[in-house]
């Protein structure tokens, strides 16, 4: 396990500039930059962002990994374990350490670069800059929040909410007197996020913004959203900005949820009309065995597999149990069978990883809306909200009779399944990982159980790595 040490002293003679456009996806001698001397421009900056995207596509993070892990643990899915992979799915971790910690670090350690350069020096546009920087704060808040999700104590039993240990917020680049981060509290990363957030919107211009797979306006706003939302279960306040936040994206973004006629095409195409962010892959910059498909139905792969319908033999309904026939999510073009399993089709279509992953669409804005306004006492805005998207999906514009939590969990599993949100949808809940059915154990030969809400194994350990380099790291509560 690397550690954050050693992200905060990466790049002291060079950096490793990589784009993460379209035209430009491998790294060339070009694009080595000395930090003294290489940074001198608007462009520069904006270069050496990139390297900040590309380094989220990896397979350990958004590019496989969060994804998988955010449905495998749950009741959606489950590990074969037919390549050993995704073992980990039953959260029977060691001290050695889980996740992608080191990863996320690196990211964060890219974008302390962007916001420490001194803009006013550089040349080029002012605004330009500004900009840029305001993508990095935004980038730098999503990060932070993916690493407390994995690795915050505020859902474990005892360990004090708000106020238990959280992740470092590492806000600046190679500082001497910061190599030894201690972990911040769960209440500081959360307004550590919301300052970046606001920090972004404020220094970005949404006349400069570029397709969604950079950083945007409502991008900022989007991250907002869900981090307050997901924030909103540690302190009940923060559910009425999550709405603001929600709101603003879905009346000023441009971004409409997509039909259900376009529904499946939306994942084949790259910058669909309801992609607020997503990070770019192409057929020479894409993880291949290592993808999401490869992982969800290639041959040699194939480990994760849907949870198949058999509502009699448990109290639990799986992902299937819940389709109506007329739901376009759960058509055969969307969900159908690979190697003799039910598995995802539609929404990671190409094998070899070349499609982008969309992080953020506005579909999650209506629902994250409908919850903000139900917790705050407006149940018909709610229930309009939330029917929204079951009303474009095939199923009526009246589809729910009433705006209830359980309701919003629901569509939202129908919408977001293999996005990676179902898991921190139960947290949040405060609902524990709903067991699979025993014969389904025995058959399909998937280990252990999932933990219940509270148990110390629903989050991350920290690494022995992490914690042998700092002596101010702190080692998750049970491991």
């Amino acid at each position: 396990m690397k550690n954050i040490y050693k992200y905060l002293l990466l790049f002291v003679a060079t950096a490793l500039i990589v784009s993460c456009n379209e035209e430009d996806l491998e790294p060339t001698l070009a694009q080595d930059k000395d930090l003294a001397t290489g940074i001198n421009s608007a462009a520069d900056l904006a270069s050496v962002l990139n390297s900040a995207y590309d380094r989220m596509t990896s397979s350990g993070h958004w590019g496989r990994n969060t994804i998988i892990m955010g449905d495998v643990r749950t009741d959606n899915a489950y590990s074969n374990m037919n390549s050993g992979r995704f073992a980990a799915s039953n959260m029977d971790h060691t001290a050695q350490g889980y996740g992608p910690w080191a990863t996320i670090y690196g990211v964060i350690a890219i974008t302390n670069i962007v916001i420490g350069a001194d803009g006013a020096s550089l040349t080029g546009s002012q605004a330009a800059i500004s900009h840029t920087q305001g993508q990095a704060y935004a980038l730098r808040a999503l990060a932070h929040f993916d690493l407390l999700r994995m690795y915050g104590q505020h859902f474990i039993t005892g360990q004090g909410g708000a106020g238990s240990l959280g992740v470092p917020y590492v806000k600046t680049y190679k500082n001497p007197d910061n190599l030894t981060p201690a972990r911040d509290t769960v209440g500081s990363n959360v307004g550590d996020i919301t300052a970046d957030i606001t920090t972004a919107i404020s220094m970005m211009s949404a006349s400069l913004d570029s397709s969604p797979a950079y950083m945007t306006v409502a991008g900022a706003y989007a991250i907002g959203a869900r981090a307050l939302l997901y924030a909103g279960s540690v302190d009940s306040g923060l559910y009425s900005t999550a709405g603001t936040m929600a709101k603003w994206v879905i009346d000023n973004s441009g971004k409409t949820p997509v039909s259900a006629a376009g529904f499946n095409a939306s994942f084949k195409t790259d910058y669909a009309s309801n992609a607020i962010f997503e990070l770019s892959f192409t057929g020479t910059d894409n993880r291949g065995i290592n993808g999401v498909a490869y992982i969800l139905r290639g041959t040699s792969y194939g480990d994760v597999r849907i949870l198949t319908g058999d509502a009699t033999a448990s109290s639990n309904l799986d992902l299937l149990d819940i389709a109506d026939a007329a739901d376009v999510r759960f058509a055969a073009n969307m969900i159908g069978t690979a190697q003799g399993y039910p598995t995802v089709l539609g929404k990671y279509p190409t094998m070899n990883g070349s499609d982008n992953i969309t992080l953020f669409r506005i579909e999650e804005m209506h629902l994250i809306y409908a919850e903000a306004m139900l917790r705050g006492g407006d149940a018909a805005t709610a229930k309009t909200y939330l029917n929204n998207i079951p009303a474009i999906r095939g199923l009526g514009a009246d589809y729910y009779a009433s705006a209830t939590l359980d309701n919003i969990l629901l569509e939202r599993r129908k919408e977001f399944y293999f996005e990676g949100m179902r898991y921190d949808d139960l947290l949040r809940m405060g609902k524990g990982m709903p067991l699979i059915d025993a014969l389904k154990q025995m058959n399909d030969d998937k280990t252990g159980s999932p933990p219940a809400y509270g148990d110390y194994n629903t989050a991350y350990p920290i690494g022995t790595g992490e914690l042998n380099a700092n002596p101010n790291m702190v080692e998750n509560y049970g491991y």
